[in-house]
């Protein structure tokens, strides 16, 4: 991985925050602010290997964490659903497209577009039902972020069908979207921009 030492720790040391009071046996909802603002900070052409990092991080977290099997009254808390949408199990990734609404960041609205090359062909179907709800509802610059760093994929998904590109094509008709994404385009003179035109 070869961006800062610091930012990589400031995301592990996020995502064991979250990890611990899952296990707490509060009933609370999970606060996920410490890791939107670490991964605000993120740029998105490193995604995989920070979508790996977190998931194993959050991963042995819980493991380490776990409540004591004696304590069998008390119950976890709910894994917060932008988490559940990297998960191992295909399952809980779909569940999470399902309910999740305005993504917190770019970072964020950019792990659901990748949903769409997902390995499970149910999970690319939740993502095209729901990531055009989701951006109707999330930050146009948010949304351009992440568009910038997954359309140079466009053609390399080997997953993503014609569906999965129509759904894509959808919210991309949105004239803010189209807007913001026009004047990034004319603005930015480096990566990923070259190989987005080429895409």
């Amino acid at each position: 991985m070869s961006n800062s030492p610091c930012l990589k720790q400031l995301v592990i040391s996020a995502v064991r925050g979250i990890a611990q009071p899952i296990n707490s046996g509060n009933k609370g909802a999970v606060d996920i602010s410490a890791l939107v603002e670490a991964t605000s900070q993120l740029p998105l052409s490193n995604l995989d290997d920070w979508e790996r990092l977190i998931r194993l991080e959050f991963s042995s977290a819980l493991r380490n964490s776990a409540l004591p099997k004696w304590k069998f009254w008390l119950q976890p808390s709910q894994v917060p659903a932008w988490l559940d949408l990297i998960d191992f199990d295909g399952y809980k990734r779909e569940q999470a497209l399902n309910i999740v609404e305005v993504a917190p960041n770019g970072f964020f609205f950019a792990l659901a577009l990748r949903r769409l090359n997902d390995w499970v062909p149910q999970v690319r179907k939740a993502a095209r039902e729901n990531i055009p709800r989701i951006a109707k509802s999330s930050e146009t610059a948010d949304i351009v972020d992440a568009l910038c760093a997954m359309l140079a994929h466009w053609e390399s998904w080997g997953r993503m069908g014609e569906l999965e590109k129509q759904a894509l094509l959808e919210f991309l008709s949105y004239k803010e979207v189209v807007d913001a994404l026009k004047s990034t385009l004319i603005s930015s003179s480096s990566w990923p921009m070259a190989s987005l035109f080429s895409q």
